[in-house]
């Protein structure tokens, strides 16, 4: 994951980049939203996760923050819909809006 994060997008200081690692429940369990959170001295109420699955939705959810589904990804728009978020969108220009 950090090599990824490095790659694609060499310009952005991440607080922190995690992903599933052993001793670390997996989503949708929101221990890692949480610890990021955390690490990132950051309010829930000022955090947006953005997902393209079930999984991310759900993850979300459990963290209780907002969160904004991705349609060019793993999951149809009707499925993600299913979950309620906050936010839905094809154009990743309009997440920044989201922050604002």
């Amino acid at each position: 994951t950090e090599r990824l994060v490095k790659h694609f997008f060499p310009d952005i200081s991440f607080s922190a980049v995690l992903g599933q690692r052993e001793g670390v429940p997996v989503k949708p369990d929101p221990s890692i939203v949480n610890e990021i959170l955390m690490l990132a001295n950051a309010a829930k109420e000022d955090a947006l996760y953005v997902g393209d699955s079930d999984v991310d939705m759900q993850t979300a959810k459990n963290a209780e923050v907002r969160v904004c589904g991705v349609l060019w990804g793993f999951r149809t728009r009707e499925v993600l819909a299913g979950y309620q978020p906050d936010y839905l969108t094809e154009n990743p220009q309009e997440i920044l809006d989201m922050m604002m």
